[in-house]
């Protein structure tokens, strides 16, 4: 509810100090530890909308204003924490979005004629304190999809005196708003992968993968989960003996409705292997990149054929040092299990990426197709449909 206090000390060219007042949340100020994010202005939503109208429908003397976040100064408040990766303002290319709507709600009271009289008698010189109660309804979304809803209510103190900017009044109440849901997001860990995959029904490889802690020798790392379900987790396995030694595995679905023919699938998704090792030539400047050897094969595993394609060649990295890479590739349900191994020197070679590609694929399971996964394969199945 409004309130009004007249500050009875000297005037000063600074009237009252609020600052103390507004409790800005805290929150970890690690730099860049959640993704970018883009702000928008969403319009109030049905229920945000009807208390407001309600409220002020209910008294001459009660007010619900919207918009009372200034979206300009909230813009700069979330970029100014530092912990996005970036911070944008309605940009739809960004994946994580936060949609805001805001409300102020006041009450004038019989005080407010004093303040008014004494403001009026000072040429506003004499600084009048104003409360009013902030309502925030906040969704974050990612491509469109909902993750998360916030819905912030808490007491918001301004000054208001002729040598008192309502910029002030705007930006502090940003950095009260930014705290918050920086504080809400961070605790949440909404912008996390793991959160992401749950909320939109994607697959839980975490405890639906089921992925060998060692082959031979060498031992797993923990699982990791890309920022885009598309390409699900990875996990290095690293020599016991040897640490620069190591073996990459990705689990990630198939980036297809259809995939009948599992040795076509493979086959086209090599074609999608040369690209990223291709860009990753560009961006890492190695002098040369050269994938000269491509193989279809088919495996008896666990009592049944398994088809597998390979791709091998070499790269020659920014310093001129030599380096072998091979990759496997295997179907397993509705997902991609790739194996690669890149190495320079004398004593591996194809024969021991091989062999421990045997000795993953002979023990992996993976999840089944995810919510999320069917809905896309959907989409793409009509879109082809209509074409």
């Amino acid at each position: 509810m409004r309130k009004l206090f007249l500050c009875l000390a000297t005037l000063s060219l600074f009237g009252c100090v609020t600052t103390d007042e507004n409790n800005v949340a805290e929150y970890a100020k690690t730099e860049q530890t959640l993704p970018s994010l883009s702000l928008f202005a969403k319009m109030p939503e049905e229920d945000f909308e009807r208390r407001c109208n309600d409220y002020s429908e209910s008294s001459l003397l009660k007010h619900c204003q919207y918009d009372v976040v200034d979206y300009t100064e909230l813009f700069s408040e979330l970029e100014a924490s530092t912990v996005f990766n970036s911070v944008h303002f309605g940009n739809d290319d960004v994946p994580y979005q936060l949609l805001v709507s805001s409300a102020g709600y006041s009450e004038e009271g019989i005080e407010d004629i004093g303040e008014a009289v004494i403001a009026g008698a000072t040429m506003m010189l004499a600084p009048v304190r104003t409360t009013r109660d902030i309502h925030v309804d906040a969704i974050l979304t990612w491509h469109g999809l909902p993750l998360k809803r916030y819905q912030l209510e808490f007491p918001f103190t301004t000054t208001i005196s002729l040598l008192s900017s309502p910029v002030n009044a705007e930006r502090d109440l940003a950095k009260v708003v930014a705290a918050q849901l920086i504080s809400q997001l961070q605790g949440d860990r909404a912008m996390e992968p793991e959160y992401l995959y749950q909320s939109i029904g994607a697959s839980d490889y975490h405890t639906t993968l089921n992925l060998p802690e060692s082959v031979g020798e060498y031992v797993s790392n923990p699982l990791v989960l890309a920022s885009h379900p598309l390409f699900g987790a990875q996990t290095r396995y690293v020599h016991r003996q040897f640490q620069f030694d190591s073996v990459d595995v990705f689990v990630y679905p198939i980036p297809n409705w259809e995939w009948g023919d599992l040795q076509l699938a493979q086959v086209r998704e090599l074609d999608r292997v040369r690209q990223e090792l291709h860009l990753v030539e560009k961006e890492a400047q190695w002098q040369a990149l050269d994938l000269n050897e491509e193989a279809s094969e088919t495996w008896h595993v666990q009592g049944q054929d398994l088809p597998v394609t390979r791709l091998s060649g070499y790269f020659l990295a920014a310093d001129g040092e030599r380096f072998d890479t091979h990759t496997y590739l295997f179907v397993r349900q509705d997902k991609f299990i790739k194996v690669r191994a890149s190495f320079s020197g004398e004593g591996r070679g194809r024969e021991e990426v091989e062999a421990f590609a045997r000795g993953l694929i002979a023990k992996a399971s993976v999840p089944s197709e995810s919510r999320f996964m069917a809905n896309v394969r959907e989409s793409w199945r009509e879109r082809q449909a209509g074409n």
